[in-house]
Parts: C-alpha cells; sequence; structure tokens
C-alpha cells in the first residue's frame, strides 16, 4: 500500500493503471481507413462506360453490313448423266459406255472446281477445260464416258484459290486435303 505522505505518488501510479486498462482490445493500427473505404458510396463510372456497350454493338453491326458473313452452303457434289436425251439421277451402276456426265460443284466456298479421273489418271479439271462450264455458284463438267473402267469424281471448294492438280488422282487429292480444301468424292464404274 501507499504511505499517505507520498499521495502524488499513488496518484500517479492509479492513473497510469488505469490507462493501460483494455489496452488489449485496441483495434489494429489504420482500422478507421479501412472501415470509412468500406462504408463510402460507390465511385460514379466515367459517361464513357456506359457508352463503351452501345458502340460495340455499333461496330459490330457494321462489320456484319460491310463484310456479311459467308452465306455459302456446304459443298455439294451433284452427279447425273444424260442416257438417250433423257437425264436419270446416277444409281452407281446405272452408267454405261456413250453416257454424258454432268458433275457440278456447288457451295462451299468462293472457288470452286470439280476434276474427273479415269482409273485414277485426271481426264478433265474443271473450270478450264473445254467440257466446262462455271457460273458465280457452281462448276459442271460434262464429260462422255468413252472407255470402260472406274471414273472418279471429285468436287473441290475453297475460300482460296486451289491447287492445280498434278494428274493422278491420290496425289491430288492428298494436296487438295493438306491445303484445307474441303473435297467431296464420288466413284462411278463403266462396264
Amino acid at each position: 500500500m501507499t504511505e499517505p505522505s507520498e499521495p502524488s505518488v499513488a496518484l500517479e501510479r492509479i492513473e497510469a493503471a488505469l490507462s493501460r486498462l483494455g489496452a488489449e482490445h485496441e483495434p489494429p493500427p489504420g482500422w478507421e481507413a479501412r472501415v470509412l473505404a468500406a462504408t463510402a458510396p460507390p465511385r460514379k463510372r466515367a459517361w464513357w462506360w456506359f457508352a463503351m456497350p452501345a458502340a460495340l454493338a455499333l461496330a459490330a453491326a457494321l462489320v456484319v453490313v460491310i463484310m456479311p458473313p459467308s452465306r455459302d452452303a456446304a459443298l455439294q457434289l451433284a452427279v447425273s448423266f444424260d442416257k438417250s436425251s433423257t437425264v436419270v439421277r446416277m444409281s452407281g451402276s446405272n452408267a454405261q459406255l456413250g453416257d454424258l456426265v454432268h458433275a457440278t460443284a456447288a457451295g462451299g466456298g468462293a472457288h470452286r472446281a470439280v476434276w474427273i479421273y479415269h482409273n485414277e489418271t485426271l481426264l478433265v479439271a474443271c473450270p478450264g477445260a473445254a467440257p466446262c462450264r462455271a457460273d458465280a455458284d457452281r462448276v459442271t463438267a460434262d464429260v462422255p464416258l468413252r472407255a470402260i473402267g472406274t471414273y472418279q469424281i471429285v468436287a473441290l471448294a475453297a475460300s482460296a484459290a486451289l491447287p492445280t492438280p498434278t494428274g493422278k488422282f491420290d496425289d491430288d487429292v492428298a494436296a487438295a486435303e493438306r491445303a484445307a480444301v474441303t473435297v467431296s468424292r464420288q466413284e462411278l464404274t463403266v462396264r
């Protein structure tokens, strides 16, 4: 206990003990800033944040109008033949010597071709050969069946230029597929 002669020393000790009371319950430094940041109203966004989605939608619409998406259908190979002036859909074994085959490539891209091989040797490459017809959306080869054997009819399409055939069926089709060209094939046997 304290001596009565020294009341000021005892009072100082009591004051010091009272000031240390609850020190273990003090919040960490910087707590005021964190509370104010958490309770502050959200910042207002700049006006251009609201205009950004509209500008992106307008840009997408302009791209579609200026450069419309490709409306090319998938590559289609249509093969028919004339038999005595009557056009009949080909059903495999109906082709005979002397028939006129019409092979048409449509859709698939901006560039199309029809290659016809007889026993794996190039017979006609359309467009460019005499028995070929071409317009904006299709290429047709009209070839008479003049020899017995197997005819391979190949339709090709791509958005870029097509490879030039070398004359051998396997090599030409493999080169086209390596060049990412869409290829459709049909085989016809003439006896």
